[in-house]
């Protein structure tokens, strides 16, 4: 029988029909899925970029490994549960900033929709006037934003601040996570909340806006 530790390695190891099969077995055996996103699918993504940071894994593992959990998500997306859509829905406008890597971004706009938010999904390598003006023409109620690379730390910034010089800094919480940010650093760039996981966001959203669970 296969375990959620097996799944980690063949998603650390990068292999991508492997890792599909255990995550087929363990939803056929009742594991809970969000426990096979965290615990064995982002798990092994985190095996590879910690491999990546000691330069002991080149840019080419990283993309394989993009694949490979690429290949699990979408399994793991159709077993979970969907709650109803509220009558107030919330809508919640999410993206990348700059970086085109996207796996963590897709996983919490997949979250927030499975939650009962209305997800406008802005794709990759967007810049602070991108999530400004996506934010105001869709007259949504809240902003996520994904840093996966030190770059976009300072434009993170800079969007918060154009946000208040257009006036409407009030009315638009900012919610940030990735892999180059911190709690510590969230706070002091002066967002509404952080997430260290997929599921934090749903979380957030759900307790700034004020909707039930």
């Amino acid at each position: 029988m296969a375990t959620i530790e097996d799944l980690r390695q063949k998603v650390s190891e990068t292999q991508p029909e492997p890792a599909a099969a255990v995550t087929r077995e363990l939803l056929a055996a009742g594991f809970d899925p969000m426990r096979l996103l965290e615990e064995g699918v982002m798990s092994g993504l985190n095996d590879v970029g910690t491999r990546f940071a000691a330069k002991k894994a080149i840019v080419l593992d990283l993309v394989r490994a993009g694949v490979t959990a690429k290949t699990c998500i979408p399994l793991i997306e159709e077993a979970l549960p969907r709650g109803a859509t509220p009558k107030n829905q919330k809508k919640v406008v999410i993206g990348t900033l700059l970086s085109q890597h996207n796996i963590g971004k897709n996983l919490v706009a997949t979250l927030l929709s499975i939650g009962g938010f209305e997800v406008v999904d802005m794709g990759e390598k967007n810049t602070p006037w991108d999530f400004y003006e996506t934010a105001e023409k869709s007259g949504a109620d809240m902003i996520a934003v994904s840093v996966v690379f030190a770059p976009a730390l300072d434009k993170f910034s800079e969007l918060l601040g154009l946000l208040e010089e257009m006036g409407v800094r009030e009315k638009l919480p900012v919610i940030v996570g990735g892999g180059v940010t911190t709690q510590k650093w969230a706070d002091a760039q002066g967002a509404d909340g952080w997430g260290a996981q997929a599921k934090d966001g749903v979380d957030l959203a759900r307790s700034i806006l004020k909707v039930a669970s």
